[in-house]
């Protein structure tokens, strides 16, 4: 062992477990039982019997040593899959065992299934198939245990740990080291499996009844082990949102159960299969189109009495828990479907409008609200259901509220948002009012450690996960019997990771695909697919690269920029598509808008293979109502394009059919179109904070309203930048200083700096790979373009663009500087088409003196307005003198100034000199003055007069001594043409005094 390791707490704790452990009969025995049966299996497969692969599967599921995902992929493969296996195994257990073979093991494995065969999981199973061979010298790793027992030894694994051989040998290495350390401390002569079992138990074995609590709180301290989960009676109640809403909805739903007279009229049975069937199937007639409630009341004429009300009461049910509704709202949707019974009138009693006033639990959303008809015929199945069921099972399901939730899990057709809204009004104090099945998920993750692990074994087992839920919000609350609120802080950031699946999202699916029409198959049985006849069956989740291996393996027909598109259309069905999320279809000159309602799945069927449940709407929208960016999206390539920028715009569209009509509370907001908005005129306070005449400023910003690109250039100092900035700032607002960016373009920045290009990266395993990195103008265009900001202004200043090369910065963006409009496919992002949001400015920075402006390419200067900034003419003319008159200091520097400019040639216009050198503090002093000329004007004119003047001719005509001297020339001449000149006839005349040829200036 070359490393000094940090072994003598270990040893210390070692000590005081072993003994009271029995290590051979909590480590030993299991392990050497599993190596045996292993190297049966090993025999059985070295025979060529065919029974090898059964027998090792179940072997496996023996033992804790390897997890069920990763016995399960090796349980599901395919028949080229299984031969692959079984000749990985071949060479492995073929002769005496190597852990030189463990690396070309693991890269084999890995190959059958990357996502649940980490190069650590390949290693442990590489490590049992060592021990069937000779279980004490090659004992079982286990990678999570191992990298914790190597930090706590402060063993530096980083460059063990690069291949699966080095791994391995690290890790007999320590043990080794362990055996030795055991060893002097007299505590015995161990083996490699013994000093394995020796490790794990100082590494989670819980200390003894012999221990104090200062010596317990010491290991775990040592180890970092999580604090001991604390204890949670699940029979006891959380507190709840609103305990009014919830006993009205628990006496409606439990007279219901129960099959008593209903609630509203007081003599009518309504919860019975009859109605319940009854209302099913006039739910599914199909009556035209409408609003949900239109056609739901032309499907009820003619009804009867008890299916009517079975409908008002499911329609109460439904509508109950919504925050996004008010009262008077439910109301009148109830009573009016009340109103459809015949003869005697019949309404909501009033101590039922009374409980209604109480506040709702949660937001249904856009996916609770769009499907109502689904809920209406879930809540029907429900009644028809319960009816069927014994009196005892009623009986236990409104008793127990575990019980309860198993009741509505089993009900045909699973609708999974009203059924967790229906397990929540009965059992409010159980079951949370999260109706969203990954909103559960993200919760039950990011809190579950609070109970000290999770006791679901996989996220399809929701009887535990609600177990797990209820036990967290007890833990939670603690004794401050307070409702814990999920969507609030301090809770709502821990489980909202903000990463690219959270939000809701839309989606556009074409329907035409693979030659067939689907849209009427769609409308029909409620779902939205692709084919995916070659995709085998990645399972949703999964990410890109798994998906593009899928990809790969089945479509070898078709050309790899072609496998590539695929693959991330089938990542965004599987795995990127929510539910809840909106999807939208093209047929002919409408689009049809749904609602996902269930996972992706896989069905028998070649021209739709992969699906979604979708609640469509059947009223579709006209093509040519779709504001932009609807047009330039819909436009996009591939089958299925992503349309979240658009998504305010969608989500306005889904309550044509709901059932909220026009009495819903919430209204939808106007989508907040794209536009260029429209921006505020110069005001007098910018004018005299620049020192720039209003009607100047006033004229760029009309430049910037009609172009939305413009150009400052001119020499240097003429502040382009400073200008560009404050009128950037100023017409964004001081509210929004963030709205403003600057870049500064030089000879070595590329497309990839600007826009967006691949960088290195270091990932969470710690190795360096390749990132897609956004640049500052992607960053800033998608800032413009996110819901809420697209009515606001915003900025790229791009400072000392005339020194990049604009042809390679922009690419392919050339195009989107004239053309506002439309989208254009991205270099590093094909399948993505891009768009210059409108509502971003550009104002471009351009230094004449640096690289003449006549240079550029005619393509750049067609795209922007140029803004010329000279020191003796336009906008800046004059600015020193008003800078200096309005800060009450003489005009010597604005002097200065003009001299040194008229003595630069017209010729050389645009190396003249501008105000904002001499508007810094420092140049108010003779020092200050003599610094910038020395260190700044001077060897900036040598450098434009290379070649033309020397240096001491440069000095001579430009120096600050030869410029004063103008100066005081020109105010000595202005000076004497004041004086009054006597004249021959005797009168005066102003003219100027004659100076002695021997008199000096002495004014500087």
């Amino acid at each position: 062992m070359t490393q000094n390791l940090n072994w003598t707490r270990f040893i210390e704790f070692a000590g005081k477990l072993l003994g009271s452990v029995d290590l051979d009969a909590e480590e030993n025995h299991y392990k050497k039982e599993l190596a045996t049966r292993l190297s049966s299996v090993r025999e059985e497969l070295l025979s060529d019997d065919p029974e090898w692969h059964t027998h090792f599967i179940r072997t496996l599921r023996t033992t804790n040593l390897v997890n069920y995902r990763t016995i399960a992929a090796m349980d599901k493969l395919d028949n080229a899959s299984m031969q692959h296996l079984q000749r990985l195994l071949v060479d492995f257990w073929s002769g005496a065992p190597q852990t030189e073979k463990l690396n070309d093991f693991v890269m084999g494995l890995r190959e059958l299934n990357s996502r649940e065969l980490s190069d650590g999981i390949a290693t442990g199973v590489g490590s049992l198939l060592l021990m069937a061979s000779q279980p004490t010298e090659f004992p079982p790793y286990r990678p999570e245990a191992v990298r914790k027992f190597w930090t706590i030894i402060g063993f530096d694994y980083r460059d063990a740990v690069s291949t699966a051989q080095g791994r391995y040998e690290a890790f007999l290495e320590t043990l080794d080291g362990l055996r030795t350390e055991l060893a002097a401390a007299g505590l015995g002569e161990f083996n490699r499996l013994d000093a394995q079992g020796v490790m794990w138990t100082v590494m989670n074995s819980d200390p003894g009844d012999n221990w104090t609590s200062e010596e317990a709180a010491g290991l775990r301290q040592w180890r970092g082990s999580k604090p001991v989960a604390p204890e949670v009676d699940l029979d006891t109640a959380a507190a709840t949102v609103s305990p009014g809403l919830e006993a009205m909805a628990r006496r409606i739903i439990e007279t219901g159960f129960r099959g008593e007279t209903s609630l509203i009229d007081g003599e009518t049975v309504v919860w019975t299969a009859e109605n319940a069937r009854e209302l099913a199937s006039r739910g599914e007639r199909d009556v035209g189109s409408g609003t949900f409630m239109e056609k739901y009341e032309r499907q009820l004429n003619g009804a009867s009495r008890g299916a009517i009300l079975l409908a008002a009461e499911l329609a109460l049910i439904q509508v109950l828990p919504l925050s996004n509704v008010g009262a008077a709202t439910k109301v009148t949707r109830v009573n009016r479907i009340l109103s459809w019974i015949e003869g005697a009138s019949v309404t909501l009693p009033d101590w039922l409008i009374e409980g209604l006033d109480a506040p709702g639990a949660f937001h249904g959303g856009a996916g609770f609200n769009i499907q109502v008809s689904e809920h209406m015929r879930w809540l029907c199945r429900l009644a028809e259901h319960v009816s069927s069921q014994p009196t005892s099972r009623v009986d236990e399901a409104l008793e127990d509220p575990w019980s309860f939730s198993d009741l509505t899990q089993s009900v045909p057709g699973d609708r999974p948002l009203i059924r967790y809204s229906i397990n929540y009004l009965a059992w409010p104090g159980f079951h949370p009012p999260v109706v969203k099945r990954d909103h559960r998920l993200e919760i039950w993750r990011a809190f579950v450690g609070a109970i000290g692990g999770p006791t679901a074994q996989s996220t399809n087992d929701e009887g535990a996960i609600s177990k797990d839920l209820h036990a967290i919000r007890l833990v939670q609350q603690g004794t401050s019997n307070r409702y814990v609120e999920w969507y609030r802080e301090p809770y709502l950031s821990q489980w909202r990771t903000g990463s690219e699946d959270s939000g809701q999202r839309a989606w556009l699916v074409r329907q035409s695909q693979a030659g067939s029409t689907m849209l009427h198959p769609w409308l029909e049985n409620g779902f939205v697919s692709t084919p995916a006849q070659h995709l085998g069956s990645p399972p949703p989740g999964s990410n890109l690269n798994q998906i593009q291996a899928a990809v790969n393996k089945g479509y070898q027909h078709i050309e790899y920029s072609e496998r590539k598109l695929r693959a991330t259309e089938y990542h965004r069905f599987l795995s990127v598509m929510k539910v809840d999320d909106f999807v939208v279809t093209a047929f002919e000159d409408g689009l049809y808008l749904g609602v996902v309602t269930g996972d992706a799945h896989y069905a028998d069927d070649a021209s739709s293979r992969l699906r979604r449940s979708v609640a469509w709407q059947r009223t579709p929208i006209r093509t040519e109502d779709a504001p932009a960016p609807l047009p330039r999206l819909l436009a996009e390539q591939g089958a299925v394009v992503d349309l979240t920028e658009a998504y305010s715009i969608i989500a306005s569209w889904y309550g044509a059919e709901s059932g909220m009509d026009a009495e819903t509370e919430e209204r939808t907001t106007t989508p907040q179109i794209a536009v260029v908005p429209r921006l505020k005129p110069a005001s007098p306070e910018l004018a005299r904070k620049l020192n720039v005449e209003q009607e100047h400023l006033q004229e760029v910003i009309r430049l910037l309203q009609t172009r939305q690109q413009v150009v400052f250039y001119g020499p240097p100092g003429t502040g382009k930048t400073y200008l560009g900035t404050a009128i950037a700032k100023f017409l964004a607002g001081e509210e929004h200083a963030n709205h403003v960016k600057t870049v500064q373009f030089h000879p070595s920045y590329a497309y990839e700096d600007f826009f967006e290009g691949y960088r290195p990266a270091k990932s969470a395993d710690g190795n360096v790979a390749f990132s897609l990195e956004a640049g500052p103008l992607r960053r800033i265009a998608d800032d413009a373009a996110s819901e809420g900001n697209r009515d606001k202004p915003y900025f790229l200043i791009i400072d000392e663009m005339n020194r990049g090369n604009l042809a390679k910065i922009f690419g392919e963006l050339y195009y989107l500087l004239e053309y506002r409009n439309e989208g254009i496919n991205l270099q590093y992002n094909p399948e993505k088409v891009f768009a210059l949001p409108p509502n971003l400015f550009i104002i471009g920075t351009m230094n004449t003196s640096d690289r003449s402006i006549a240079m550029l390419d005619a393509a750049i200067r067609r795209r922007f307005a140029f803004i010329e900034l000279h020191p003796q003419e336009g906008m800046i003319a004059g600015l020193l003198e008003r800078f200096l008159k309005a800060n009450g200091k003489p005009t010597l520097r604005a002097d200065l100034l003009n001299a040194l400019n008229d003595e630069i040639e017209e010729t050389n216009r645009d190396l003249m000199i501008g105000p904002s050198y001499f508007m810094k503090a420092h140049a108010e002093t003779d020092e200050g003055l003599e610094d910038i000329w020395k260190y700044e004007l001077l060897p900036l004119l040598e450098e434009q007069y290379y070649g033309r003047l020397k240096r001491d001719q440069v000095r001579d005509k430009f120096g600050l001594e030869a410029i004063r001297r103008k100066v005081a020339r020109t105010a000595a001449a202005v000076d004497l043409s004041e004086i009054p000149v006597e004249q021959p006839g005797g009168g005066t005349a102003e003219g100027p005094e004659q100076l002695p040829a021997d008199s000096e200036d002495k004014s500087f």
